[in-house]
């Protein structure tokens, strides 16, 4: 299964990427956030921050662990030993060790009572219970059905991604099992299809369950801007949902497209594609993260910088730049 995960992504003072138009920065080792023209709008006086998640993002103040809005104004007084990011209008939170889950006005919907929960989407998430119990809830935190599952995922697509006794399907929000636990290994549906793995090769199948792309892939992944990644021969391309080369594989490293542009490693070096295959911002870069709407936050030189979709640095953590 491990084969089938993309490389780790950029993590020095990011937790969780998701996107949104304020951007997390680093500054005299205090974590503050710019907009897409590399203006701080919120001054740096966190130890750690997440990009913003539905208005809301998490920042750290020593041991505590908080929401702030785009001004900068926490959500409650409450401090978490762990947390998540807003998805479906809630957010996952741990206190005293257990997993419950507030709303976007800050308020405890779920208190906290779990082993392990899930995100939200599409109005459910699974949870584990004390009693060693997997149960599908809604956001009133009402147990709607028992789940027999060793593992469940989040819904995507009105889908979520279930293990039993090893192999991997798919149930609906009403916890029926719609797509049989048959796959040796299955990633979430996005865009419609989802990759699914038998006899060690990857194929794609839609919401029906119908395999739509034939398993013959070593190294794939999930479906993005139109096109998925695929390895051969030890080399990244692109493929199209019918299955069809769009770039060749002829790249040592490549990352999924976002806002129609992909990592690419030349010669060592990284930079980005566009969906034709062109390359349109100059490989110069050690590492980086894809797009998270109109940024980039790209590595060179042991120096972390923001670009745009037209490679202009637009904030750049220079050694020595003046306070």
């Amino acid at each position: 299964m491990n084969r089938y995960l993309l490389a780790a992504l950029l993590s020095a003072f990011v937790f969780v990427s998701c996107n949104n138009t304020l951007y997390p920065v680093s500054e005299n080792e205090k974590v503050g956030y710019i907009d897409h023209k590399g203006i701080m709008i919120i001054e740096p006086v966190f130890d750690k921050g997440d990009d913003f998640s539905e208005g809301w993002a998490l920042v750290s103040e020593g041991e505590t662990l908080r929401y702030i809005n785009d001004k900068g104004e926490f959500i409650n007084s409450e401090s978490y030993e762990m947390a998540a990011p807003f998805q479906d209008g809630m957010a996952l939170v741990v206190r005293d060790g257990l997993v419950g889950y507030i709303n976007r006005k800050g308020e405890e919907v779920i208190p906290p009572s779990y082993l392990r929960g899930g995100n939200f989407s599409n109005g459910v998430s699974s949870v584990f219970s004390q009693e060693e119990k997997t149960y599908l809830i809604n956001k009133k935190g009402e147990r709607l059905k028992e789940l027999p599952y060793e593992y469940m995922g989040d819904f995507q697509e009105g889908l979520a991604l279930v293990i039993e006794d090893g192999l991997c399907g798919f149930i609906n929000t009403k916890g029926a099992l719609v797509i049989p636990t048959v796959y040796e290994f299955a990633d979430n549906f996005s865009e419609g299809l989802a990759l699914v793995v038998s006899e060690s090769l990857g194929g794609y199948i839609n919401t029906k369950g119908k395999l739509v792309i034939p398993h013959q892939y070593v190294y794939s992944s999930k479906f993005s801007d139109g096109l998925a990644l695929f390895a051969e021969d030890g080399k990244a391309g692109f493929i199209d949902k019918k299955g069809n080369t769009i770039i060749p594989p002829n790249y040592v490293f490549a990352g999924d497209f976002n806002y129609g542009l992909a990592r690419v490693q030349i010669d060592e070096k990284m930079g980005f594609i566009n969906k034709e295959g062109e390359l349109v911002i100059d490989p110069v870069y050690d590492y980086g993260e894809n797009f998270k709407e109109d940024l980039a936050l790209m590595v060179q030189d042991n120096t972390l910088s923001y670009i745009n979709r037209k490679g202009t640095v637009v904030w750049t953590d220079r050694p020595g730049k003046e306070e």
